[in-house]
């Protein structure tokens, strides 16, 4: 009997071996066939260990499956961030050299050790091989196979807890290792380069709306700053990270993108508030908006608790996709009110929403139907981050039209109070310089009631008084008395015209033109001479200073004297006549003239009058025509 059980060992011993490819139903994967890259799921098994605490030594062919069975088998996202991940294949060295490769069981493979045996029979042992550190990539594994030899390969891995992980199986020869992740970190279809020319956009937006805030102090500039920083910060880490099997690059796919996104939309809201003066315009919305703030920073602090605390990926995932599920619903709800309210304002900012909204239903749609047939298979098209960079690129864009319509409302509204604040700024300096004129109207004819009761009884007194003097000496003249009755005449004249030129009453061209008629009527009765006094029969109902009428007056009275002085003339005509809005005196006589070159014997009396004249805005010349004409020009006006 003994003799027997050798060869039954050994029987069963090969049977065993052979066993290893019937368990596991593995195509053996020959070195000589792999020349620079070679997918792996083909000629794989995977196991998923869901409860993260199987010994790998009790593996066995049967707790594996097989991708490519009919029908056809996957692994969920959740097992892939949740579990420790299994792949089991079989390679032979068929050539005269030892072969080395990286494998790599995808991009987002944060944990990845490697374990050969020759059979079923021997232990899995940790093939020391790791990422040559110069590579900076986490998700890559290096072992070699000596010629001539079969063995099983074990790769354990455990994947980033975000939703872009997939089971992407690589075994790459050394020398085209580069050339491969140049490649997939290049291979976006142009969407890095228009995603740096977004970020470029929302960068100048940041320095923009943070120079206005600067300013203007206006706290919805800032918001928005906070906001193009967020987005911008989250689509260029995108860009510059993209399949990139980094620590960072973990951290940023599993939290930190979804904080910028939420920071940013935070702070968004913020600026829509401030922006459109939720709290003063939209009562109604300002505490939808609140609400929404409120919501998504517990989203964000419940999101940072399971995270940090090792949370599933199905409840970051489930935390993750409410707080989208609630934009959502956000932006439906704005799209309501705004066009319940039809503001225009608001119609820029809801375009902007609006647009953004479709872009990330779009995007999300895309993360979770992943193999829908609704979009290109290849290209940039395919790419969910390109259509969320869309919404945002249209969101700028209306947020730039809104603002342009914003700056023309402010300035329109800023012009119309400017010219409020200089109308009332106009109209309490003409309520004030009315009361000037009042109280000096008020003082002029207080001072002409009181030289008229005072001084006129008194000078009034004195020119009876050396009348009196001068008849009871009539028969012995006394010059002197005659000189006191002389200059208190002149006195009663002059100061007669001091008081008419002060009367406020007085302050019409009416009056300024009956005055002058009067006087020089009483004044050339005096003399043995023909005069006229011509005056238009259109003199206009216009208002005229006292001081204007006070130096016309003075300049006429002077020149009256003068013909009655020096032009030896034996007839006077006075016209007074309008011409627009300047009034027109005339004084002409038929005396011998002046000679200019005699002028300087006038003195300063000329002078005098030629400067009243001008300190009343208007002119005083002297023509020869047959005698002398003097003109006066005065604007009324």
């Amino acid at each position: 009997m003994k003799k027997y059980c050798l060869p039954i060992i050994l029987f069963f011993l090969n049977l065993s071996v052979a066993s290893a490819h019937q368990d596991t139903s593995l195509s053996v994967i020959y070195t000589s066939k792999v020349i620079n890259l070679h997918f792996l799921q083909p000629n794989m098994h995977v196991f998923v260990d869901k409860q993260n605490n199987t010994d790998i030594q009790t593996l066995r062919g049967t707790m594996f499956l097989h991708l490519n069975e009919k029908p056809r088998r996957s692994v969920s996202k959740n097992s892939l961030s949740g579990s420790n991940i299994y792949l089991l294949f079989w390679i032979n060295n068929d050539e005269e050299k030892p072969r080395s490769f990286y494998i790599s069981p995808g991009i987002y493979a944060r944990e990845c050790v490697v374990f050969s045996r020759i059979n079923n029979d021997y232990p899995w042992v940790e093939i020391p091989g790791q990422i040559d550190p110069s590579k900076n990539e986490n998700a890559y594994r290096y072992f070699t196979v000596s010629p001539g030899v079969e063995m099983q390969i074990l790769v354990r891995c455990r994947y980033a807890k975000a939703a872009v992980v997939s089971l992407k199986p690589f075994l790459i020869n050394p020398i085209y290792f580069d050339d491969h992740v140049n490649k997939i970190h290049n291979n976006w279809y142009g969407l890095n380069t228009f995603t740096y020319l977004l970020c470029g956009l929302l960068l100048m937006m940041l320095l923009y709306s943070f120079a206005n805030y600067v300013q203007n102090y206006k706290r919805s500039f800032l918001y928005y700053s906070i906001y193009a920083l967020s987005i911008a910060a989250l689509l260029f880490l995108k860009a510059i990270l993209y399949q990139r099997s980094i620590p960072f690059n973990f951290f940023y796919e599993e939290y930190f993108d979804y904080f910028l996104q939420i920071i940013g939309y935070i702070f968004y809201i913020g600026f829509t508030r401030m922006f459109l003066d939720t709290p003063k315009n939209y009562p109604l919305l300002n505490k939808m908006f609140i609400l929404a703030e409120v919501i998504l920073a517990i989203f964000l602090t419940v999101f940072t608790i399971l995270y940090f605390t090792d949370a599933s990926y199905s409840k970051l995932e489930s935390t993750e996709n409410a707080s989208k599920f609630f934009l959502i619903f956000l932006g439906i709800m704005y799209l309501v009110l705004g066009i319940v309210k039809r503001n225009k304002l608001m119609n820029y900012l809801l375009a902007g929403n609006i647009a953004n909204l479709i872009g990330g239903g779009i995007s999300m749609f895309l993360i979770s139907f992943p193999s829908t047939s609704i979009f290109p298979s290849t290209g940039l098209f395919r790419q969910s981050l390109f259509y969320f960079e869309v919404g945002i690129l249209f969101e700028l864009v209306f947020f730039l039209l809104g603002l342009v319509y914003k700056n023309k409302i402010e300035l329109i509204e800023k012009v119309k109070m400017d010219e409020a604040i200089k109308q009332e700024a106009d109209r309490q300096e003409y309520e004030k310089q009315i009361a000037i004129l009042s109280a000096q109207q008020e003082e002029r004819s207080r001072i002409s009631a009181d030289m008229h009761d005072e001084l006129g009884s008194g000078v009034t007194a004195i020119r009876l008084l050396s009348e009196i003097a001068r008849q009871k000496t009539k028969q012995q003249p006394i010059e002197e008395i005659s000189r006191i009755s002389y200059n208190a005449n002149e006195l009663m004249t002059k100061m007669n015209a001091i008081i008419w030129s002060m009367n406020p009453g007085n302050d019409t061209v009416n009056s300024l033109v009956a005055y002058i008629r009067s006087y020089a009527s009483e004044y050339l009765d005096n003399f043995d001479m023909d005069y006229h006094i011509n005056v238009a029969t259109d003199i206009p109902d216009t208002d005229v200073s006292g001081v204007k009428r006070r130096n016309i007056f003075l300049v006429l009275k002077e020149s009256i004297n003068n013909v009655m002085k020096h032009a030896k003339a034996t007839e006077v005509e006075i016209n007074i006549r309008f011409s627009g809005h300047n009034m027109i005196i005339e004084i002409a006589d038929n005396g011998k003239g002046i000679d200019p070159e005699k002028l300087n014997q006038f003195g300063n009396g000329l002078k005098n009058m030629q400067r009243r004249m001008e300190g009343i805005g208007g002119s005083f010349s002297i023509l020869n025509n047959n005698g002398t004409t003097v003109k006066l020009e005065m604007p009324l006006h």
